[in-house]
């Protein structure tokens, strides 16, 4: 069914495809300084308290309200951190919501059924999708060769040391 598609269109499919794995890696990388993010805030935040504790039982030093100044000034950074992270991961999701609408309109395409009617207005998006029905079929087809199920494991090893 690949073989149908010209060659441009499989090639954005594999182009679009790609954006999703390194999109779906990039939002794994997020969580996980999301979470390394938070687990800071944490122990900040309990590492703040415990100063102030220090601070209200030595009510004459200094010294250790500085620290809990700092460690709240820290806690605002991770905070902030957090958020940015949060916002990129949204924003994340938002394009890889977007790349899997289009990566499903090219399918369509490749199943052969015919898509409702197209609004005149939505005319400049028929040969897009045309684009990435090809592309699918080009992606198929590469990913049907000996080579690429060779490589396999040496893909999966690449993506978990990286």
């Amino acid at each position: 069914m690949t073989d149908e598609l010209p060659g441009a269109v499989r090639a954005e499919l594999t182009r679009l495809r790609a954006e999703r794995v390194a999109f779906t890696e990039e939002r794994e990388r997020l969580r996980t300084e999301l979470r390394e993010a938070e687990l800071q805030i944490r122990e900040l935040t309990k590492h703040r308290d415990s100063l102030v504790r220090d601070v209200e039982k030595l009510s004459g030093v200094t010294e250790r309200a500085e620290q809990a100044d700092a460690l709240a000034k820290d806690v605002l950074v991770a905070r902030t951190e957090r958020d940015a992270l949060r916002t990129e991961l949204a924003e994340t999701r938002t394009e890889r919501d977007r790349l899997r609408l289009r990566l499903l309109d090219a399918e369509l395409q490749l199943s052969g059924a015919a898509p409702a009617e197209v609004p005149l207005a939505e005319s400049g998006t028929v040969a897009a999708e045309q684009r990435a029905a090809e592309l699918a079929r080009e992606l198929e087809a590469t990913r049907a060769t000996v080579s690429w199920r060779v490589t396999a494991p040496l893909r999966a090893v690449r993506r978990r040391t990286s």
